[in-house]
């Protein structure tokens, strides 16, 4: 791999987080603030709304703003969070360490399972193609990728929570108050983990839905080959010959994952927070929206962009490593 091809991945990449950060800085600064309204409606101080506006910036020229932001993403000076009325809050870096291990805690375990099985099933699926369990694999695959999980979500609540009474989902609230930013939760608890636990199964059905349709579709190019049928000749096992198929489809496959922790970081992590009020990264982007807290907001974007686009530029390099035909691309 040339160091001509390195140099231009790694400045689309570049390129790509300032031009997304830069049209979410503009959506977000140029979308009307209701907050001013508000309290010009229950006719507060009128000092109070000038400096609303300037507790978030508003009093500033928007490209002085875009300026000083850009200047300040490079130097890793994020500034502080602002609430909905202009009070200032903690730094955005520390609300970001508070609230990414919960989002953490049920993420990561489900990519991994969602990954896994759904890899695994359609792998066997393959290997056992018009059969029934191919159909069942098939079906399963397509009604839990279908469903949308904020309907599986809905429905836990309904009959764990409301019907049967096993869960009582508390994580978001403090003493029967909505949960605040940077307000910290106690997980080492059974209750928290059978939360946690619940969420990250609802995340992984959806995930592996996915991921069995996909891994069939790849491993069905290899089940004819014919280093499997040497291994059938053997007499290898199942499991054997799922090892040696997904070896061979590998690299579609983590292509495959990869979308998947991009899609997980854009909208599931979103979903499943809302519907639960679970105190990730998610329920801070929520709040800081609707706060118009430009700072918080704009982090957050910050730090989904470059995850997307890290795994996206190490997809790329790991494709110009196993096929050097890239480079000439």
């Amino acid at each position: 791999m040339n160091r001509t091809y390195v140099v231009r991945r790694a400045g689309v990449a570049v390129l790509s987080l300032y031009a997304v950060v830069t049209l979410v800085f503009v959506a977000v600064v140029l979308v009307p603030d209701p907050a001013p309204a508000v309290l010009n409606y229950y006719n507060v101080n009128a000092d109070q709304i000038p400096a609303l506006i300037a507790a978030k910036g508003g009093d500033q020229p928007l490209l002085d703003r875009y300026v000083a932001y850009l200047g300040n993403l490079a130097t890793l000076d994020w500034g502080r969070s602002v609430s909905r009325f202009g009070s200032v809050g903690p730094p955005v870096t520390t609300l970001l360490v508070r609230h990414a291990p919960y989002t953490l805690l049920y993420a990561v375990p489900a990519l991994v399972a969602g990954f896994a099985g759904g890899v695994g099933l359609g792998a066997y699926a393959a290997l056992r193609r018009g059969g029934y369990v191919d159909r069942a694999v098939q079906s399963v695959g397509y009604l839990a990728f279908g469903v949308p999980n904020f309907v599986v979500a809905q429905l836990a609540l309904v009959v764990l929570s409301a019907q049967l009474g096993l869960v009582e989902f508390t994580l978001g609230t403090s003493q029967g108050k909505y949960y605040t930013g940077g307000a910290p939760v106690d997980v080492w608890t059974v209750d928290a983990f059978v939360q946690f636990g619940i969420v990250a199964t609802i995340l992984a059905i959806t995930l592996a839905g996915g991921q069995v349709r996909y891994a069939r579709s790849e491993c069905l190019e290899y089940v004819n080959a014919d280093f499997v049928k040497l291994a059938r000749a053997k007499g290898a096992g199942v499991w054997r010959l799922m090892a040696g198929v997904v070896r061979a489809a590998g690299l579609p496959l983590l292509t495959g994952f990869l979308d998947d922790v991009v899609t997980t970081l854009l909208v599931h992590v979103f979903v499943l927070e809302f519907v639960f009020d679970l105190p990730g990264l998610g329920q801070l982007g929520l709040v800081s929206v609707k706060a118009r807290d430009v700072s918080t907001t704009m982090a957050l974007v910050v730090v989904v962009v470059a995850v997307a686009i890290v795994l996206n530029f190490c997809h790329d390099l790991g494709m110009g490593v196993l096929d050097p035909r890239v480079d000439a691309d």
